[in-house]
């Protein structure tokens, strides 16, 4: 995991862009919800985040331009144009946050289970995205020992996320801030590992 906390990225660059905002297409990002269904807006959002940045990974360009986040939706554009403008070119991995950051900037989420709910919102989607993908990368007609390596490894993975992101309310006996910390790692961990068999699968990867 990134030395500093996605939360934190994520806040900071709320701030710099402004982007206090609502689901895609005028749904409210209400306060957070304790249902964890993915929102189809949102999966449309990190679709779109996703999409361009495999375009800019063809033409070796960054972001399309775009008009600066107004604060009245999620914009993957927006979103990815204010990466574009930070070193370091647009990846899969910039459109970690594209859900949650907008969440977090909403005034109405300043609980600790509210910012939670927004982490494990976004959290959702890309756990679906990983779904899809480990049911695709073992499902291919591959020999059974290279589909139960995969299995072996998604395996290995999930232990490895389920204990490092239990870590924190283990080492802080329950403080709050653990749980954020959770939710926090719980997205990341899951957003890369359904980027890296996506691409695994794009690539036509044994």
């Amino acid at each position: 995991m990134r030395g500093t906390s996605h939360l934190l990225q994520a806040g900071w660059t709320a701030l710099l862009i402004g982007m206090s905002l609502f689901a895609v297409g005028g749904a409210l990002a209400q306060e957070g919800s304790n249902d964890a269904k993915v929102r189809a807006g949102d999966r449309a959002a990190v679709a779109a985040c996703l999409k361009i940045a495999t375009d800019a990974g063809k033409s070796g360009g960054g972001a399309p331009n775009a008009d600066a986040p107004t604060g009245d939706k999620i914009d993957a554009k927006a979103w990815m144009t204010a990466k574009a403008n930070n070193p370091g070119k647009p990846d899969a991995a910039s459109c970690i946050g594209v859900v949650s950051t907008p969440c977090l900037a909403v005034p109405a989420n300043v609980s600790t289970m509210a910012m939670a709910d927004c982490l494990r919102r976004e959290t959702a989607i890309w756990d679906e995205r990983l779904n899809a993908a480990y049911k695709s990368w073992t499902s291919k007609r591959d020999s059974p020992d290279i589909c139960e390596a995969r299995r072996k490894l998604e395996r290995a993975w999930l232990a490895d996320r389920d204990a490092r992101c239990t870590l924190p309310q283990v080492e802080a006996q329950g403080g709050t801030i653990a749980i954020l910390e959770g939710s926090d790692c719980m997205l990341d961990a899951t957003a890369r590992q359904a980027i890296w068999i996506e691409q695994r699968i794009a690539a036509g990867a044994n």
